[in-house]
């Protein structure tokens, strides 16, 4: 008991001997934990680096080959793309990665003294928030929207789905409010902007046609709507060249920061590839099998089995083709794939394999597409005077010239590419490649101007037919302009029905061979969020892939293919 006394007589002695010190005028920098992060030394730029560096992720790039089955684009090798299975990877990545940052920085320039200043940066982040979220609801329709990624002080922990149409309606004003703010005289982000390097007169033109896009997109839904939402915008309010083409470089200097497919190559030690090209974008790309888009070159390699354009080793007659794509098979036999076997269709061009490729948010290819749609549909402002088929046709020359490009971005890096990776023995058997392979090879790749000259001079470089057909030419082409953004052209594939696509019945699944219309929600939302998930689907009746969105209203799509999918002993088609 004396020892207890004596410990407390020394405890109590020793508060009041710093009782004195306890009340200063540093409390709080006494008591504020130095590892906190506050408002004013978040360095929203840093931020900004960090979220457009997400775009190689976000802009479907990644070619899982879902959406490239179900639009034309590429094939996955295992035909599994027809499952009603849990699909929550875009929307785990718009909302923790996109668009959490996105709010952020937009909350913290609103919370500065000198906001008015940096306008642009509020401006520029609204546009990414917008492209963000277009994307993440014409992956699931009805998603929350008004109730998400808000402050902390006013967060709402079950956040309601809004419907599609009044997430439409708000990205439209997103866009033409964040187009009206940017200001060259002010700040911007400089060099932490990997898209435009802080231009604010490219941001502007991204806005406008991003709107374009969206116009189209609904306007089988209502033309009306979508007319009203481009009638205010000029030639000159758009992306016109190659210059004005939104994308983000990957970079060689961080594992992370690589073209995914080079990623896979040196941390797998396998250059094997889960996709192949798919049918309907080599057919495109053959044209008549004569003067064949030079292009094709550039998307794809030819077949790698070595009895092509002669008889195989099971008695199937090859005819003399170079490039040959494989339809979507779906869950079937092995005996009614057999014909599309591997290494008798076309894999991806090497060119998509080197550290260094583009991913793009959106190239002025699309928007020329996007305005012989909008011409042909009626719906195109007067002051644009082009007819359909010429822009139709700058469409296409913008994206030729865009594979020239690609072509310059990736030639440099094929000998690494080749030499120690594709044509080596540590990773593929036969002869090991030399510089002067890789020479030849790229010498064959390269676009001539004799073969652009010669692909012109056919009937799919000018619009004719009917107004659908002439639809129809004009989706075939976007859909090449767009490779390979396998989301857009989902999206594409779905408002349309074009290009038309083969697909078969895969009678084992529960989409037999349908092509879904959106991703079901996240299942986990049942369960954390059930009211507001009980809510969107007492509008949609089910949470399923075949449930259609609000824009996808299209009676004539999908429009039916001619192709009919051989069985053993059908020759090779």
């Amino acid at each position: 008991m004396k020892k207890l006394n004596k410990f407390a007589l020394i405890v109590i002695g020793s508060l009041v001997l710093l009782l004195p010190n306890a009340c200063t005028d540093k409390y709080e920098e006494f008591n504020t934990d130095p590892s906190i992060i506050t408002a004013e030394l978040v360095n929203v730029d840093l931020m900004f680096t960090n979220v457009v560096t997400g775009i190689p992720g976000s802009a479907g790039y990644g070619n899982s080959g879902d959406f490239g089955s179900y639009c034309g684009m590429s094939k996955r090798d295992d035909d599994n793309s027809f499952s009603e299975q849990d699909a929550p990877g875009e929307w785990n990545f718009e909302y923790s990665t996109m668009l959490n940052n996105l709010s952020n920085i937009i909350q913290l320039i609103d919370g500065k003294e000198n906001k008015d200043e940096l306008v642009n940066k509020t401006a520029i982040a609204r546009i990414m928030k917008a492209w963000s979220v277009s994307k993440l609801t014409d992956t699931y329709g009805d998603v929350p929207y008004s109730e998400s990624c808000l402050p902390a002080e006013i967060a709402v922990l079950h956040p309601k789905y809004d419907t599609q149409q009044s997430i439409y309606i708000d990205l439209f004003k997103e866009l033409k409010e964040a187009a009206t703010q940017l200001d060259v005289s002010k700040e911007s982000y400089g060099p932490a902007d990997l898209v435009y390097q802080g231009d604010v007169t490219k941001w502007k033109k991204l806005a406008n046609s991003l709107r374009l896009r969206l116009a189209l997109r609904v306007r089988y839904v209502d033309a009306t709507f979508a007319a009203a939402q481009i009638s205010d915008l000029s030639m000159a309010d758009l992306m016109t060249t190659l210059n004005d083409d939104a994308y983000v470089l990957n970079s060689n200097d961080f594992p992370n920061h690589q073209n995914p497919r080079f990623y896979r190559i040196i941390n797998y030690g396998s250059i094997a590839e889960s996709v192949h090209c798919h049918q309907t974008l080599i057919n495109i790309l053959k044209n008549d099998s004569i003067n064949m888009d030079p292009r094709i070159q550039i998307y794809a390699d030819t077949v790698m089995a070595p009895w092509k354009g002669g008889i195989s080793p099971n008695g199937y007659y090859f005819p003399n083709y170079t490039y040959r794509g494989s339809p979507t098979l779906a869950v079937n036999s092995a005996t009614y794939k057999y014909p599309w076997g591997s290494g008798t269709v076309s894999d991806i061009s090497d060119f998509w394999r080197v550290p260094v490729v583009a991913p793009a948010v959106m190239k002025c290819s699309e928007v020329y597409f996007a305005l012989s749609e909008a011409k042909l549909a009626g719906i195109l402002p007067a002051g644009f005077s082009g007819t359909a088929n010429e822009y139709y046709q700058k469409g296409i020359d913008a994206a030729i010239d865009w594979a020239k490009w690609f072509y310059d971005l990736t030639a440099p890096q094929m000998s690494d590419l080749m030499i120690k990776y594709i044509h080596n023995v540590n990773y593929s058997p036969g002869t090991p490649w030399t510089q002067a392979d890789v020479d030849q090879y790229l010498e064959y790749k390269k676009i001539k101007d004799e073969d652009i000259a010669a692909f012109k001079t056919t009937p799919v470089y000018t619009l004719s037919g009917s107004a659908e057909q002439q639809l129809e030419m004009i989706i075939n082409q976007k859909i090449v302009a767009l490779y390979p953004d396998e989301f857009q052209g989902w999206c594409e594939y779905r408002r349309t029905g074009y290009p038309r696509v083969a697909i078969a019945n895969d009678g084992s699944s529960v989409l037999k061979g349908v092509v879904p219309r959106r991703q079901p929600w996240p299942t986990v939302e049942e369960q954390i969020n059930s009211e507001s998930y009980q809510d969107a689907l007492s509008r949609y009746g089910k949470d399923s892939k075949l449930t259609k969105m609000w824009w996808d209203v299209n009676p004539g799509a999908p429009h039916p293919s001619d192709f009919v999918f051989p069985t053993m002993p059908t020759p090779y088609q």
